[in-house]
This record gives structure tokens, sequence and C-alpha cells, in this order.
């Protein structure tokens, strides 16, 4: 991968933030020059700022540095410090700010940290914006006179009840006495992140048992941030000697959800999504928006109700922009991430987490039932490092190679390259969060699936 000017190591910009190695590429200059940059971009010589963080290690000093800077550039900060990202959206909103700053790096390994921009209703940046904030840091010196004065400097706030405002928020916009007449016993992963300080208050005003793991603050997460199957091996044991009705496990920063059925299985990330659809579509009938690497359940589920899907580039800002160009009222992404506008017009495992007990409710069926309601796929996904060649020019060989390999399939250059026949599918792309290069395939036959990854991998070797 290419590496900017001046920096020893490739940091990931993009619509996902601003990720790096800390001590490496996220550095102390490094952060207050993306602060200085953000909010030169946001053009508001007042505004208030709010910020709030993930619990990993690195999210304290950082959480000083970002603070301090916003003071000094003159700016009134509200921080609400351990918090959900979705939280840190959705308050930016309501709180009047000018923008927000989450600081995580949702499922990085803990070396890794990372600045989330948000705009004054709580959206985060669209690729534009990132390009100024991007260019203004490695292609200018931010200029000495951004600095205030002592008469001029801003004023830290504190918000302690983020949370309570975000929980509150979403009750207004799912059949909470619905859920709560269930009694549902529910069995919690937080990963100690974020997800910590909200989702048991949340299920908690549902009604439910809540009973969890890993629910204490973490600098060091007690298992792997990612939730997949192969990280909650703990909460699928929990939900079996409980025998609750369903397990929910969160990533770091709270904003992606994952699913334990009453069985004790991991169903996997994509069926958050498709279960959320279908309580919401339930009574909202809406097209859907999703990105490119959605499982195809989320094409059943459009059949199903007689809408149409939109997919997007990946990318959280993507899916969002979509949803609100074409006056959709739901969608998200395959790897967990949930979105309703009109709640919070971002990833919220929050919302996701109602929607599905909304769902529960409604039908009366379990969850292993929900899931057997849908056709079966797998899906793979593998990740290789992305070395040294340009996108570009990787793009343009690996193009040529896949359409010799695939003659007679669909060729989609929207976000990498993907390939499909209606009934399978192959895509490889650079990430936008990590230095690699992603391999996904899903096939209804789980050799095939295998199959494709291999021919995948072969094909970026080459």
């Amino acid at each position: 991968m290419e590496k900017e000017p001046g920096f020893l190591m490739p940091l990931m910009v993009s619509v996902s933030g601003v990720r790096g190695i800390i001590g490496e590429d996220l550095t102390p200059p490094v952060i207050i020059k993306f602060v200085e940059s953000f909010i030169h971009t946001l053009g508001n010589p007042a505004g208030k700022i709010l910020i709030g963080r993930d619990t990993r290690k690195s999210g304290n000093f950082i959480e000083n540095i970002v603070e301090g800077s916003i003071i000094a550039l003159g700016h009134d900060v509200i921080n609400i410090g351990i918090a959900a990202t979705p939280t840190v959206l959705l308050l930016t909103r309501k709180l009047n700010c000018s923008g927000g700053i989450a600081i995580t790096a949702s499922h990085n390994p803990l070396q890794w940290n990372a600045l989330k921009f948000c705009d004054e209703k709580g959206l985060f940046l669209v690729e534009k914006d990132v390009e100024k904030i991007r260019n203004r840091v490695f292609r200018t010196e931010s200029p000495d006179d951004c600095w205030s004065g002592f008469k001029t400097l801003g004023t830290p706030y504190q918000e302690k009840e983020a949370s309570l405002v975000h929980i509150e928020d979403v009750l207004k916009h799912i059949d909470h006495d619905h859920i709560s007449e269930k009694k549902f016993k529910i069995a919690i992963d937080p990963a100690g992140g974020a997800g910590c300080v909200i989702s048991r208050p949340f299920l908690e005003k549902l009604g439910c048992t809540v009973i969890g793991i890993n629910e204490k603050s973490m600098p060091v997460f007690p298992r792997g941030p990612e939730p997949v199957p192969e990280n909650l091996s703990k909460l699928c044991d929990l939900v079996i000697s409980s025998k609750a009705d369903i397990g929910f496990a969160q990533d770091p920063d709270g904003d992606r959800l994952a699913v334990v059925s009453e069985s004790g299985v991991a169903i996997g990330e994509e069926y958050t999504l498709v279960l959320a659809g279908d309580a919401y579509l339930r009574k909202h009938r809406t097209n859907i928006a999703c990105n490119l690497s959605t499982s195809m359940m989320i094409d059943d589920l459009a059949k199903r109700y007689s809408v149409d899907v939109f997919r997007t580039k990946i990318g959280e800002m993507n899916v969002t922009a979509r949803l609100l160009e074409n006056k959709i009222s739901f969608g998200g992404e395959g790897n967990g991430g949930v979105i309703v506008p009109e709640i919070n017009p971002c990833r919220d495992s929050i919302t996701a987490m109602g929607l599905i007990l909304e769902l529960l409710a409604a039908t009366k069926a379990t969850v292993s039932g929900l899931v057997e309601g849908f056709p079966s796929y797998t899906m793979k996904k593998v990740k290789v490092p992305a070395g040294i060649i340009t996108k570009d020019e990787f793009y343009k060989n690996l193009f040529e190679s896949v359409e010799n390999h695939f003659p007679g399939y669909t060729v989609d250059t929207l976000d990498g390259i993907k390939i499909s026949n209606g009934s399978e599918w192959l895509q490889i792309r650079f990430s936008n969060t990590e230095p690699v290069v992603r391999i996904m395939s899903e096939s209804s036959s789980a050799d095939r699936a295998e199959e494709l990854i291999k021919i995948g991998k072969t094909l970026v070797d080459n």
C-alpha cells in the first residue's frame, strides 16, 4: 500500500475513519493535525464538538489529546466518555453540536485506534469531506494562527446521561410493550467494550432478564473483537446453561451485533440484518440499501416483501448516503450493522436488538425457527496482506484475470471486483480499515464457497 509523506506506516484514511497503529503512524502530532483539519473543514468557528470513545487501552490518552486540541482551537467540547459509536452520533445531533469524534478502531486489534468524524446531523463524513481533511493534513502545513489565545479557549463539558438518551430514543420506535410482555431471558457479550454501558440498561428497560459475560469495561478485550462465531463460544455456552431465549454479542464500539440462537448456535452476523429487516418490513414497506458484500439472504427477504435492494460500496456512510438519497428507511451491512435512519442514521446494535426482539415477540418463534425460514448459504471470508502495489495497478491486473476465469459471470467494479451469476459470488477488494485485501465468497454449497475463496487467493497471488 502507498504511504503518506513523512509517515512510517500507511494510515487508513477513508469514510471509515482515520486508523493507525499507536506509536507508529497514529501519534499525538498526527492526532492533533487530524482534529485541527476536521474542525477547519466544518467551517463553524463557534460550534460545540462532541467526543466519546470505546474502552481500548489507548483511548484514554487519545481522548485527552482530542479534547485538549478542540479547546485550544477555541471550541467547547462535550465529552460523553465511554460510549457506543451510535451514541456519539445520536448525541452530536441531539445536543446541536457542529460535529462529533468517536475514538475507536472498532474491530481492529488492540494496537490500533482511530478517529471517526461526523457532521452536525450525526452523519459520518462522505468521501469528498474526508479528502479535504486528508489533503489539509498531508499536503499543507496547518497554520500557526488556528490556535486560540487565552480569552478564546473553549470550555470542556461532560454529559453523563448519553446512553440513557440513546435508549429512550430507540424505545420510541419499537413495540416495547409487546416485548416486555414476553419477559425474554437474554445472554449478552459486549466484549468488554462500549456496549457495556448501554446493552444491559436497554434490555432491562424492555423487561428482559439479562445475564452476561465480558460486561466490565476492559482496556484489553477479553475475546476477539469481532462478533464472529469463532469468538463467541463462551456466549454460546452461557445461552445453553442459562436457557436463554437469545444471545447478543457486540463489537468493542457497539455498532455491530451478532446473534446466538436459543440452542447455543452462533448463527453468523449476516442474519442480524435479515432478522432486523424482517421485523421492520412487517410494519414499514420500504426498499433496502446494503453494501456489495451483504449476503444474498437480503435479496430473499426483499422478494418476500416485494421490495428492491440497492447495493453500495463498502463503508457505512456509503449505505447511509444511499438510504437518505433514495428515501429508503431500512438498510445496513452484512457484518451485523443495522441502519434505520429515522432512529439513528448509522449502524446501531441497540436498534438491532430492539427490532429482533420485536420479531421474536410478534412471531412467537425461536431464533432457530426464524433462521430456518431463509435459504441456507455459506459465506467465506479471508484476508491477505495488501503488499506495496497500488490499488489501480492491482485492480487492472485482477480484472483481466477474473474475466478470463469466469466467462459468463457479471463483473461489478463498484468496489473492488465482484463476480456473480445469481446463485454465487466472489469479491476481492482492498480494505478501508486494515492494510489487507479481503476475499469473500458466498454460495448455497459450502464446498463451492471454499473453492471460490481458493480461486480468489490464486488470482490475488498472480
